[in-house]
């Protein structure tokens, strides 16, 4: 089964576009929470920076929604580098 918002749609599930909205300015926050924890020494391949990256461009691409899993990686990630 597809997570990308217009494959949900056609189910007939309802999304909350809205709820989604809010949930990847979190994850840009959360990249930029990474960038200023790890400072300039951070790589650009960094695996959490290029994960939440990864995840904006799949919902900027194809409006992709977080699975239950990813959801609870970003919690997590959100918990660590949020301060």
């Amino acid at each position: 089964m597809s997570k990308r918002l217009k494959d949900v749609l056609d189910d007939n599930t309802l999304v909350d576009k809205t709820f989604w909205d809010k949930m990847f300015d979190k994850m840009g926050m959360l990249l930029t929470a990474i960038e200023n924890y790890k400072g300039p020494a951070m790589s650009m391949d960094d695996s959490e920076y290029r994960w939440v990256s990864d995840r904006l461009e799949y919902w900027d691409s194809e409006e992709r929604i977080l699975s239950k899993e990813e959801m609870k990686v970003a919690n997590k990630m959100w918990k660590q580098y949020n301060k």
